[in-house]
Formats: C-alpha cells, structure tokens, sequence
C-alpha cells in the first residue's frame, strides 16, 4: 500500500478534481441527492408498514420483493447502460423511481396504503434499480481518468457515509411528529433532482460499436466476467461477505443483542460503531493508494471474521466495538479499491455488463441468508452460527487469494486483453 510522503497533499488532490472536473462534480451532487433520500427511505418504509398493521411480516413481505427483481433484471440493466448513453438512463431511472417512490408517498399520506400495493410498488423499485446501478458505475470511467477513480470513489464513500451518520436521526424525528410519509416524499422528490442534474451531464462521446442481438450482448458480458478471472473471483469473495453479513448482523445481530447485553441500546452502538469505521474507511480510501487491490480485498474478510468470532464469543462490549469500527473501515476500503480497480482494468464497452453480473453475484446469496440464519440459530444456537459465519469468511478470503490472477492483480490501468470469442449478429 503506497501513501504519499504528505496525506494533506493527497487529500489536497483529491479535492482538486471536484474544483477542476464540473462533469464529475455534477455526477457526484446528482448521486448524493439520490443517497439523502435512498438512506432513510427503508426507515420510513418499515413505519409505514407498521402504522397500517403490518407488522414484522409485512416489513419482510413489502422489502424482500425489490431484491429479488433486482437479480432478476440485472443482466438486462447492464445490456441497455452499454448499449445507450448511461447519461439518459441513470436520467430515466431516476424519474422513473420518483414516481413510483411519489406513488408510495401519497398513499401513506392520505392513508391509503396497503401491504399488498407497497409490495408491489417495491417491485418497480427493485426494477429501477436493476438498470440504474450498472450505468451509475459504468459512466464514472468516462468523466474521470482512471488515476484519479480512487479519488473519485472514496470522495463519494466519505459523502455518503455522512448521510448514512446524520439520515436516520434526523428522519426519525420527522417520523416521530410528522409519520414516515413525508420522509418518502422527500425521497421522490430527492430522485426527481437527481434526475435532473444527470440529464443535464455533459458526458465525453464513446465510439459506437456494432448492434447485437440482446441475449448475445448478455452472454457476451458473461464470458467477459469468467473470462478475467480475478473479477469472477472478488465478486465471489463480496457475494460470501454480503451473505455473512446478511444472517449474521441484519437477522442475527438483534438477537445477539437482546441476549448478551441490553438489546436495543447496545445494537444501536454497535451501529454507532460501524458507522464510525465506515467513515475512517472512506477517508483512509483517499489517502491511500494500495498497488495490490486482489490482496487488500482478501485480507478485509479478517476483520469481518474476527468481529463475528468476538460475538459469538460474548467478547466484552468495548472490544466487540472496536472490531465493529475496523471492520466497517475495511469493508469501506475494499469497496473503492475493488470499483476502481474494475473501472481501471474493464473495457469501456463491457463495463455495465459486468458490473451488472457482479451486482447479481453479489446480492444472490442475501435472500438465502436471511430466510436460513434463523431456523440454523434455533437448531445449533446463534452462537455457534456466528462462530460459523467467521469461519466461511476465513475460508472464503483463502479460497480467493488462491487464484493467481488475483494475487497477481496490480492497480496500474492499463489496457488488459479480453477474452471475448462470440460471434455478434445485427438485431
């Protein structure tokens, strides 16, 4: 990992490129806009199921349904963010989840909602999403030159994760005197600016390339991903991790709680404490520069195994903590040195295809973990899940630094062959 000799010069450069890239700045104000609105909207989203007699079931039904569309679509959104320009998508997208998010908020408001339609609306949402992800990650290589994607990434990780700090409080005391209906609206409205200010991007031209059919661009974007190995091997590695965390800390972690310590206010300071470390890791993203990105995303998995193995342990609460802040400046720091990476190494005309498999990859063991982590805790015990859990990270984060492209995998971006051997017929 590589620092320069003074971090202030290099926080002073990263800032330098909002002051003299207005096209990335633009993208960087229209993603946070989203991000104030998208943060606190599954808040608002659960009160609003429970004020019209949800309960925890309806919580599950209303929010499980978005992720599962989301895979499902994933592939198609990455065809279209290459084929088209990602400028009028993530446009499109966002007035298209202004709606929908409008639709929600009026029927809370004026007490008309039901399960069943903000499922539904749900739905839509897990749609959008699906097309608006690849094309986000896709159009950043175009606006910035990949020696400054670390910037540009960690910039927008430290920006969100301020949002992530001081959201939730602030929506909970309009919940509290207003409801959750007016934190949805100003969700759309959130989406709506967004929208906005992506279809007023000036993007650089790309070159055209040919016309293909549909199915074949998808596969194509397939042998892309398996073809480079170290891409299909991370993706792998943060879909274990995405699954770990998912039964272990979203389902498992209130459990955890209420029977070690104090339930409620200890689990919010073990938010407290992950939030923190989100923030050291973001900043730390900027003022690093790691030349071996395939090690620095194995070796974070040791701080998400050993937070998990101090909970199934019963460490004392202050260490458990402190692993919650290292763990959370890890995952934060692998985030944006495994994008840039991608944004680096990836041809241009491919990336929305691959980061659409990878978001696939990443989100398909998430539903498993969910509906498996409490029938396995009543079984065997959440302790011993927990202790499991460390383990497969463990094992996972071997398993990926046994590729040699991923060991091999070096941060200079530079032009890297693709194995691509299809053969592309006209629509």
């Amino acid at each position: 990992m590589r620092t320069t000799p003074h971090l202030p010069r290099r926080l002073a450069g990263a800032f330098a490129l909002a002051r003299g890239n207005p096209a990335w700045r633009r993208y960087f104000a229209a993603r946070w806009v989203s991000v104030t609105g998208s943060t606190v909207a599954p808040i608002a989203a659960a009160y609003a199921v429970l004020g019209i007699g949800g309960g925890a079931t309806g919580i599950g039904l209303v929010l499980v349904g978005g992720p599962i569309v989301f895979m499902a679509m994933s592939p198609v959104g990455g065809v279209v963010a290459d084929r088209y320009p990602r400028r009028t998508v993530l446009a499109c997208c966002q007035y298209a989840s202004a709606a929908v998010q409008g639709t929600v908020a009026v029927l809370v408001l004026t007490g008309s909602a039901s399960v069943p339609s903000l499922a539904a609306l749900q739905l839509l949402q897990g749609a959008i999403a699906a097309f608006f992800g690849p094309a986000a990650r896709g159009l950043l290589p175009q606006l910035v030159d990949k020696e400054a994607l670390p910037d540009a990434n960690g910039l927008a990780q430290i920006s969100n994760n301020m949002v992530a700090i001081g959201g939730p409080p602030i929506a909970g005391v309009v919940i509290a005197f207003s409801g959750p209906g007016w934190v949805l609206a100003w969700d759309a409205a959130s989406f709506l600016l967004s929208g906005l200010l992506f279809g007023g991007l000036a993007v650089p031209p790309v070159r055209p390339r040919p016309a293909a059919r549909f199915r074949a661009e998808i596969a194509e974007g397939w042998r892309v991903l398996v073809g480079l190995r170290w891409v299909a091997a991370i993706a792998l590695l943060s879909a274990t991790s995405s699954g770990l965390w998912a039964a272990s800390i979203t389902v498992l972690g209130p459990v955890w709680a209420a029977d070690r310590y104090d339930g409620a206010v200890t689990w919010g300071l073990f938010g407290s404490a992950l939030g923190a470390g989100l923030a050291v890791g973001s900043i730390t993203a900027v003022l690093v520069r790691p030349q071996r990105p395939g090690l620095v995303c194995c070796l974070v998995m040791l701080p998400e195994a050993a937070l998990l193995g101090a909970m199934a342990a019963g460490l004392p609460f202050p260490l458990v903590a402190a692993a919650a802040v290292v763990c959370g400046a890890g995952g934060t720091l692998e985030l944006v040195v495994y994008q840039s990476a991608l944004g680096a190494w990836l041809p241009e005309e491919h990336i929305s295809r691959v980061q659409s498999f990878i978001a696939l990859i990443g989100t398909v063991l998430v539903p498993v973990a969910m509906v498996g982590a409490g029938p396995a805790a009543e079984l065997l015990g959440t302790p011993v899940v927990l202790g499991g859990c460390a383990a497969v990270a463990l094992l996972a984060a071997a398993a990926a630094y046994s590729v040699p492209d991923v060991r091999a995998l070096r941060a200079a971006p530079r032009p890297v062959p693709v194995p691509v051997t299809s053969d592309r017929a006209a629509d």
